[in-house]
């Protein structure tokens, strides 16, 4: 009884300094982005966005929270741990689509896939987990003209 009692006791702790670290790293995240991308130049933000991955990564990528950003010219993601960032011009941006799943993974709620060319020209996507999922989608087609 008391081994339960001190499992779930850690468990809870554990869980705690997750989401206080966390917060920790998005508030860093947000500082260092509002230097690059100050509040003015943002047309919409998602604070703690799910990344599902990128297309041309495969399927075996990890899930992971960050900060995705739309500016006049870009749509930008910084991924809180690992930290990683995915930059597409909203020239390359080709459609943006709304599955409930992506290389595999599904949360059972629809998802932004943006679908692009990557720097070599080749076709790539990516999709995120967001809040307000109608309002980007519509929000990045009318910025880029895509459907």
């Amino acid at each position: 009884m008391h081994t339960a009692v001190y499992f779930i006791a850690g468990a809870l702790l554990l869980v705690t300094g997750m989401i206080l670290l966390l917060r920790k790293l998005q508030k860093n995240a947000i500082d260092e982005l509002s230097v690059s991308y100050p509040e003015h130049t943002r047309i919409l933000t998602s604070p703690m966005a799910n990344l599902f991955g990128l297309e041309s990564a495969g399927m075996k990528q990890v899930r992971g929270n960050g900060i995705l950003l739309l500016t006049s010219s870009q749509l930008y993601f910084r991924m809180l741990l690992p930290k990683k960032e995915v930059l597409i011009p909203l020239r390359n941006i080709v459609s943006v689509e709304t599955p409930k799943s992506y290389l595999g993974k599904t949360k059972g709620m629809k998802l932004l896939k943006v679908n692009f060319r990557n720097d070599t020209g080749a076709s790539d996507s990516a999709a995120w987990l967001v809040d307000h999922l109608e309002e980007w989608v519509e929000t990045l087609r009318q910025s880029t003209g895509s459907n």
